[in-house]
């Protein structure tokens, strides 16, 4: 029996992963990589893409989920990074199947897609598709085609403008109209959810996320397989993209910077974290990053 335990025991060391597994009294438990600043870890996303971590990232963890948590010193930080994350998965894209889905909000993730390069990749080869919007104002459509649509080149056909109506006809639609591009541009899980190549998310300080907000309707619809949802409120019409959907998505970036996001964040990253309240907890795809600067992320312990 001895012999076999010491078997058991050298097997079990040769097996143990270079990351660590820790747990803190928080019920977080935090798979470590190695701290080095500005560290470049190649990770391998659903649909073969990879992506390296930003240049600039100081710090970078995975929670016991497998999401991914990259520190960076700022809020500019935090826009280049997301630049260079979209060129680095729309160039992947592009190179394995001859087209990029990305899933844009509004707000300053997408504002920072500005400072993307016109040769930064083929945007002829680019499909823009809106997380959320309110129907009538387009300020989401209006933002990304004053921030980089136009001025990349992007092809008209390729933007995906939510259209004109009531919100759950116009929600309807734009489901269909996401369900019915080629493989090519999005294909569809095991459930037949649509999987965006990348689906950005900026994150507000009461959790909520597109237009899912706190102990919403939107958000309990979460494990329904919704692709959009409709809201009509106090005559707001718009519509939103689902949880489910996010997360069938082959890679999300979400984005969270400055002290009023602290506590969010810390909600959000606990692992066991399913809180109506707070709906970026429910964001878990297979490949999830959270952008954070050090105060956001100041309230969290591993």
């Amino acid at each position: 029996v001895k012999a076999f335990q010491n078997l058991t025991m050298r097997a079990m060391l040769r097996a143990t992963p270079l990351l660590l597994l820790a747990s803190c009294a928080q019920c977080a438990t935090v798979l470590q990589a190695p701290r080095v600043p500005g560290l470049a870890l190649r990770q391998t996303l659903r649909g073969g893409y990879s992506l390296v971590n930003p240049s600039n990232t100081k710090e970078t963890f995975l929670l016991g989920d497998s999401r991914r948590i990259c520190v960076f010193e700022d809020d500019k930080a935090i826009s280049a990074a997301v630049v260079e994350t979209v060129e680095s998965v729309g160039k992947a894209a592009i190179e394995k199947k001859g087209a990029f889905s990305i899933c844009v909000p509004g707000g300053s993730i997408v504002k920072a897609l500005s400072a993307l390069s016109k040769d930064a990749l083929d945007f002829s080869k680019v499909h823009v598709f809106f997380c959320n919007e309110r129907i009538g104002e387009y300020k989401c459509y209006k933002g990304a085609m004053e921030s980089f649509i136009e001025r990349c080149g992007i092809p008209e056909s390729q933007v995906h403008k939510v259209p004109e109506g009531d919100a759950v006809e116009v929600a309807k639609a734009y489901e269909q109209l996401v369900n019915s591009q080629p493989e090519s541009v999005i294909s569809k899980n095991s459930a037949g959810m649509p999987c965006m190549d990348l689906t950005l998310i900026g994150s507000g300080e009461d959790g909520h996320c597109a237009s899912i907000h706190p102990n919403s309707a939107e958000v309990k619809a979460t494990g329904l397989s919704k692709v959009y949802l409709p809201i009509s409120a106090d005559s707001k019409q718009a519509i939103t993209v689902s949880i489910d959907m996010i997360n069938s998505s082959k890679h999300v970036i979400i984005s969270a910077a400055g002290p009023k996001r602290k506590d969010m964040v810390a909600t959000a990253l606990r692992v066991d974290a399913h809180d109506w309240s707070c709906p970026c907890s429910f964001i878990k795809a297979v490949d999830t990053t959270w952008l954070v600067d050090k105060e956001s992320i100041a309230g969290f312990q591993k």
